[in-house]
């Protein structure tokens, strides 16, 4: 059986899928059958979804900074830095 610190290896490192089939079929099968590293897998998985989307964003310059302070807000912050020094 192959062992969780190799299952995390080549998930960290995104090499799953470069592995032969040999190799990932028991990887695939203790990934569906240990617990921590079926976790583990789902964070990789989601994480990975989440900068695709981010570059998507970011190629179509939808990234940046959109806030806004109202006036009062800015005061309160400028009064608490003169404050802090």
């Amino acid at each position: 059986m192959i062992a969780c610190k190799q299952v995390a290896k080549a998930l960290a490192e995104n090499r799953y899928y470069e592995l032969p089939w040999f190799r990932r079929i028991p990887m695939f099968i203790h990934i569906r059958l240990c617990v921590m590293c079926g976790k583990y897998h789902q964070q990789v998985v989601d994480f990975q979804k989440g900068i695709r989307g981010y570059l998507e964003h970011e190629e179509a310059g939808d990234v940046g900074t959109k806030i806004h302070l109202s006036d009062e807000a800015k005061k309160r912050i400028a009064e608490a830095m003169k404050n802090k020094s």
